[in-house]
């Protein structure tokens, strides 16, 4: 087990340097944040003078050296435009996503583990057809469907007031802030658990450990939950642990549609004023989160699954 885990942590390092280069990459050749564009006129003193600050003025490879020494000692740089540290902006943002994605996944889990626990248990059933129908619908709705209906659909000053409050703040309504964005990520994410966790418990049902388990006597609900439940549930695992590195990567187009200010909105603002640093630290915090995440995956799926310590 230690060998396989050295092993998928010298993988998971490989796969951050790697992602960080191409969005390095990527990021430059998008262009000159400080060059002169349509309206917007800047010195060439002023577009030097600007390089120089944000470090631009050096060669690309000792800017990404610079940038990911910096970055593992938490120093994601200077905004472009309020002059403010990244590091303090993502450490604002970063709650909001946090508590966002902590309700999606256990709507999720919730939802769609059970809905598929029924379907598999009681299967060619009413329930099994309606779960069927249900899930096939939810997966087919674009998730910004989904947001933008339920917005038009409630009251936006019930749920969104102006009133200043902090990340985890106890307040009732904070709940009902965080409820419409929360249902938008989790619709979709649970039809698949849903649907997953069917087909899984499916196929492990009709293994021989599970003819001989119910041959020697044991009750149903021990052989479901004692032999199937913990088979079926390694490719649901696998799924849950990328779902929420994608989710706590910020979710854009839901945190932009509820005007939620969390780490996806800020990233949507700052794409819209090519402000480089916060797009590559929300990338970075993307691509880390969901690589930490895969490589926890990975483990859990070694101690459910003992060969796969061997591959």
């Amino acid at each position: 087990m230690g060998k396989f885990i050295i092993r998928r942590l010298a993988q998971a390092i490989l796969v951050i340097i790697a992602a960080m280069l191409l969005l390095f990459l990527a990021l430059f050749f998008i262009g000159d944040p400080f060059a002169s564009s349509g309206d917007k006129v800047v010195p060439p003193d002023t577009q030097a003078a600007l390089r120089a600050k944000f470090g631009l003025d050096k060669s690309l490879p000792v800017q990404f050296i610079v940038y990911m020494k910096n970055m593992f000692t938490g120093d994601f740089g200077i905004d472009f435009d309020q002059r403010r540290s990244v590091a303090e902006m993502l450490g604002a943002a970063l709650p909001y996503t946090v508590r966002l994605a902590v309700v999606a996944i256990v709507l999720d889990i919730l939802i769609g583990v059970i809905a598929g626990l029924i379907a598999a248990v009681w299967r060619y059933s009413v329930w099994d057809v309606l779960v069927t129908v249900l899930t096939t619908i939810a997966i087919g709705i674009p998730t910004f469907v989904i947001g933008l209906s339920l917005r038009a659909t409630v009251s936006g000053e019930l749920f969104f007031p102006a009133v200043p409050r902090s990340a985890f703040a106890a307040e009732p309504y904070w709940l009902a802030e965080g409820m419409l964005p929360a249902i938008t990520l989790a619709v979709v994410d649970a039809a698949f658990i849903a649907r997953l966790m069917r087909g899984s418990m499916l196929e492990v049902m009709r293994a021989d450990y599970i003819r001989t388990a119910r041959a020697k006597g044991l009750s149903e609900r021990k052989v479901i939950g004692k032999h199937v439940m913990r088979n079926s549930i390694i490719p649901v695992v696998t799924y849950v642990g990328i779902g929420i590195g994608i989710l706590l990567g910020g979710a854009l187009i839901t945190e932009t549609i509820f005007q939620y200010q969390g780490v996806g909105f800020l990233l949507y603002k700052a794409i819209l004023n090519n402000n480089n640093p916060i797009i590559m630290a929300v990338s970075a915090l993307a691509v880390i989160t969901f690589v930490t995440l895969s490589l926890v995956v990975d483990i859990l799926y070694a101690y459910l699954d003992p060969r796969i310590r061997l591959s």
